[in-house]
């Protein structure tokens, strides 16, 4: 039995999974739905966006590049939003068939996330007098990622004294989980929201 999340606030679910290589929406007898009902303090229920069709940004000075999109045959995903005042994170949930379809297809997802690799290197106002005089890297980087409960891939976008946005396309067991996490900041600590939801789904799922 995995541990109890000490975690307050509220988020909510919807969507519908299709099929083909994945599976119904019922994960051991709890509803995907239900797993992705976890809650994170200070956060509440955030306007539902359309679900990615890519795993990245594209590089800014690429005009003509395309980023590489989601696994083929997801379907529609299981999804939930919430929100503070400087993050969002959104979450997306699809059923494979067995655990090897679920690794099979974020293991597909971290190749092609090799492409999400980019940096540019730009004048910033870090100092917010309007006026671009600094030096600074607007980079997207991508690592492989896992731990004690999901594996995959991580990428993340970071903007100097902007923002960052932070996507985890991962797998536990049959299920894989994509968590989109968006901030009006370049601190990393912004980010730990994204870790705190997957640690809660984990906790829901047998």
């Amino acid at each position: 039995m995995r541990r109890a999340a000490a975690l307050s606030g509220r988020l909510l679910a919807g969507g519908v999974l299709a099929g083909g290589v994945l599976a119904g929406c019922a994960t051991g007898g709890t509803d995907s739905g239900d797993v992705l009902d976890v809650s994170l303090d200070g956060f509440v229920a955030a306007a539902e966006r359309p679900t990615p069709a890519t795993l990245c940004d594209p590089d800014p000075t690429a005009t003509a590049s395309t980023p590489p999109g989601l696994p083929a045959g997801l379907g529609a995903p299981e999804a939930a939003y919430l929100q503070s005042a400087p993050t969002t994170v959104e979450a997306y949930l699809w059923t494979a068939e067995d655990a090897a379809a679920a690794r099979t297809l974020v293991s597909e997802a971290t190749v092609a996330a090799s492409a999400c690799t980019w940096t540019v290197t730009q004048d910033l106002d870090l100092d917010g007098d309007g006026v671009t005089e600094t030096p600074g890297a607007h980079a997207q980087q991508v690592e492989q990622w896992s731990t004690d409960d999901w594996s995959g891939t991580r990428i993340v976008r970071t903007v100097p004294g902007a923002e960052q946005v932070d996507r985890r396309l991962v797998a536990d067991g049959a299920v894989v989980l994509l968590v989109v996490t968006r901030t009006d900041g370049d601190d990393p600590a912004l980010l730990t929201p994204a870790d705190d939801y997957l640690d809660a789904v984990a906790e829901r799922l047998p």
